[in-house]
């Protein structure tokens, strides 16, 4: 018996059914590209989701690659540039300036005068000073003359007390005779030792003490006429005719603007490891189109604490030459730079940034990052480092990433995810 495959008259026979089969028919037709869309997205959504619970126990770490190019191991600082030889005069005592013979910015040549210093007290200081070298002198040649007569009376009275003695022992002289000759020997020469030992060295003493007052009263005579010590320019005349100035107070300042150093404060780790001759490259962004080359010219033998914007440092004061420029140089004396100590180089070395080593009893480890994220440990070798970069002499190859600042989860054997800033 075949089955019976007719549709229920019930079916046709309502309308409404049919009316609703036509809708739901219409509506996927005029959805169908929607509906396959959201099915997709629903479908993406699915894999990312499973994709980050995957990955949801992965440690992520910032990396970067082991590079090798030329290298510098660097200490920076900044100084002030000084005219080398800078001959600098001040005022000896109070006094008037009397006459000023240049002007500011003058050149000048060697022992060429530059100012005159009021002389009239010096000049009495000098006189009266000269007077008391004299008088001592002369007391000090009566001395000596006395010394003479009282060694003639010493030897007379020596030469009686004698002759008493010997005319008492004869029964010619009494005792009291031989008394009285003794006494006048005592006598003589206690006169002879007070002006032999104590009249004349003392005399002598004061001399000594005038003449050194005298030649400094001489030197201040002769500075009251500044001369320039050398060839030269005046960069300073801090006076004008007529002023009256203090012991101390600064007239003026010679030297050549062209012949400069600079001078800066190194502290003490740095400067430990800098030496006579090193080079540094001075710049000024404002002022030099390419850096100088200096080289350090004298280290402090000791370290003093100076007060910087970071507060107490200990710092050794370091002196640098500046080579000499063609033309009109347009650095001046009074103007900063920047300064770049050289201590090493090297054209070829390999590198990493100073955070991608750590410390661990005494070794140097670094952790790379494999084509899988997994981590290995690696203990290195590394050279020389400046400010950002650590040389690695071994254990590790160009190309290979290392983590940067690597915290305690980090491990030989556990899986990373590199976030996408690292290199």
């Amino acid at each position: 018996m075949q089955p019976d495959t007719s549709i229920p008259n019930n079916v046709h026979s309502d309308p409404s059914a049919q009316r609703f089969s036509g809708k739901k028919g219409s509506f996927f037709r005029r959805h169908r590209k929607k509906l396959i869309a959201a099915l997709i997205l629903l479908g993406g959504l699915v894999i990312a989701s499973q994709f980050l619970s995957r990955q949801g126990g992965l440690i992520p770490v910032n990396t970067a690659e082991a590079v090798q190019k030329s290298f510098e191991q660097n200490v920076f600082a900044n100084g002030k540039l000084e005219v080398k030889d800078l001959a600098e005069f001040k005022a000896e005592s109070k006094t008037k300036v009397q006459e000023v013979l240049v002007k500011h910015g003058d050149k000048v040549s060697k022992s060429q005068a530059i100012l005159v210093m009021d002389t009239s007290t010096l000049s009495v200081e000098a006189s009266q000073k000269g007077l008391e070298c004299k008088e001592l002198k002369a007391k000090i040649i009566n001395s000596e003359s006395n010394i003479r007569l009282l060694q003639q009376a010493y030897d007379l009275a020596q030469k009686d007390y004698d002759n008493t003695k010997i005319l008492m022992e004869s029964g010619a002289a009494s005792l009291k005779e031989l008394e009285e000759a003794e006494q006048k020997v005592t006598e003589a020469e206690e006169k002879l030792v007070v002006e032999q030992e104590a009249n004349l060295p003392l005399l002598k003493a004061q001399l000594e003490q005038a003449e050194v007052l005298y030649r400094k009263a001489q030197e201040k005579l002769q500075k009251a006429t500044i001369l320039s010590p050398y060839d030269g320019t005046v960069l300073n005349l801090a006076v004008k005719e007529g002023q009256e100035v203090e012991s101390g107070t600064l007239l003026t300042q010679i030297g050549n603007p062209a012949d400069l150093l600079i001078e800066t404060g190194i502290n003490e780790v740095d400067a430990a490891q800098l030496t006579i001759g090193d080079r540094v490259e001075i710049t000024n962004s404002g002022l030099l189109s390419e850096p100088l080359i200096g080289s350090v010219e004298t280290i402090a033998p000791t370290a003093e604490v100076v007060s910087t914007a970071q507060g107490e440092q200990t710092q050794v004061k370091i002196k640098i030459s500046v080579p000499a420029t063609e033309g009109e140089s347009p650095l001046k004396p009074g103007f900063n730079v920047n300064l770049k100590f050289i201590l090493h180089q090297k054209e070829q070395a390999l590198l990493v940034p100073l955070e991608a080593v750590v410390e661990d009893d005494g070794r140097e480890l670094v952790y790379v990052v494999g084509q899988d994220g997994i981590v290995t440990e690696r203990e290195v070798q590394t050279g020389l480092s400046n400010e950002l970069f650590m040389e690695i002499v071994s254990g590790l190859e160009v190309g290979e990433k290392v983590i940067l600042n690597p915290d305690e989860k980090i491990k030989d054997g556990v899986q990373v995810i590199v976030n996408a800033q690292s290199n």
